[in-house]
């Protein structure tokens, strides 16, 4: 008995010690928070050692209680790139005091500039993520261009999200053999489709209403102005339509102005960031999930893939997205959703409109969807995927 304890202490202290740093977690509900948090959760659970580096925020402390795995806030976050200073001192202590021996950085801007630069010095071995716009926009910048590029290629690998990402690395100059292709996905358990209570359609003046909803950080990538632009026709031919938009961001001001010009702010909702549970019964609610993303060429922006499309199908719900960079890997048209030109807004009203009058079609596409998250972008397959480059055991 006492050799079994002793074995078993041994094995628990040899496990791999890993660190997450990421300026987006939760609370936080962006799609690189819920990256973030799925790595943690269930490497944790299958018995690794993980710690994170996340950002203060509303509401972190009584989610920090409830993970199996440990997390050190910083502050900062809503001061842009200054953030990097407190993640710049805490990241290299926390390394020597933990033993780290695995980074990984969610966000090359912050923690991915930190590993590469402490990882020959303090002996740890780092792997990246890539979406696709963080270093899309530093194409035509020489210094960061190649800043970028020994990151990537001196980390163990890069988990390129989409196809798409993974050509625009090559393309950008990462070494291809250093990319493996990771397809996000979304927890099937976590959402899943359900009746929605009346009191919480009375709570947003949703009772008796055609919901068309967006998720995600109110940015002008998004494309939720075109759908605001749409608005006008969508109402014309189904005048108990409400466009709900669920998440905060710099862009919100220019939407809120635009639904005043157009004169149908009564028809739009601005729900802010909400809690999970909320989110849920949101995604519950609507009749058509929309976020047509564009790819903003100047700026080097674009949209990787769009983890909400899945979130949205899992509760059987159709989704509408932009026909631009990784969401053509998200969303399959035809069959678990509808792909646009996202510059057109009559298109838009259009397809929204189809989806609206057509319950069969929108019904068929909601089920294929919730199909495909059960059986192939689910993050039980996309962690065990990522633990295998790591060089580490499966999730239990």
């Amino acid at each position: 008995m006492r050799r079994e304890t002793f074995v078993v202490k041994y094995i628990m202290k040899t496990k791999t010690k890993i660190l997450i740093v990421s300026v987006d977690f939760p609370p936080h509900t962006d799609g690189v928070s819920t990256v973030a948090h799925e790595l943690a959760s269930r490497m944790s659970r299958a018995g690794e050692q993980i710690i994170v580096i996340g950002p203060q925020a509303k509401g972190a402390k009584e989610y920090d209680s409830l993970q199996k795995f440990k997390v050190i806030r910083t502050p900062w976050y809503e001061f842009g790139y200054l953030r990097l200073l407190p993640i710049l001192f805490v990241m290299p202590w926390v390394i020597l005091r933990y033993r780290i021996s695995i980074v990984i950085p969610m966000n090359i801007a912050y923690g991915g500039v930190i590993a590469y630069l402490f990882s020959r010095i303090l002996g740890f071995k780092y792997a990246m993520w890539a979406y696709g716009y963080e270093f899309g926009k530093f194409e035509k910048n020489k210094f960061m261009h190649n800043l970028y590029l020994k990151i990537y290629n001196n980390a163990m690998f890069v988990a390129a999200i989409t196809e798409f990402v993974k050509a625009r690395l090559i393309k950008f100059g990462v070494i291809e053999e250093k990319i493996t292709l990771i397809k996000p996905g979304t927890d099937h358990q976590k959402y899943y489709p359900i009746k929605i209570a009346d009191d919480f359609k009375e709570k947003y003046n949703l009772s008796g209403k055609k919901v068309v909803l967006s998720v995600g950080r109110l940015v002008e990538r998004k494309g939720f102005d075109m759908v605001i632009r749409a608005m006008p026709e969508i109402i014309r031919v189904h005048p108990d339509v409400v466009y709900v938009l669920v998440g905060g961001g710099p862009f919100r001001q220019s939407l809120e102005n635009l639904a005043n010009v157009l004169s149908i702010e009564k028809y739009i909702r601005f729900a802010g960031r909400v809690p999970d549970e909320e989110l849920f019964k949101f995604y519950n609610l609507c009749d058509i999930f929309v976020m047509p993303s564009r790819t903003l060429e100047d700026r080097g922006d674009i949209e990787g893939f769009g983890i909400v499309y899945l979130e949205a199908n899992a509760c059987e719900k159709p989704v509408i997205g932009g026909k631009s960079g990784g969401v053509t890997e998200a969303i399959e048209d035809g069959i678990t959703g509808l792909l646009v030109d996202p510059f057109n807004k009559d298109e838009i009203a259009q397809v929204i409109i189809k989806l609206l009058s057509d319950r069969e079609l929108a019904q068929r596409l909601g089920k294929n969807g919730r199909k495909r998250v059960v059986e192939e972008l689910n993050w039980q397959r996309a962690v065990e995927l990522f633990q295998e480059n790591l060089g580490i055991g499966h999730i239990k």
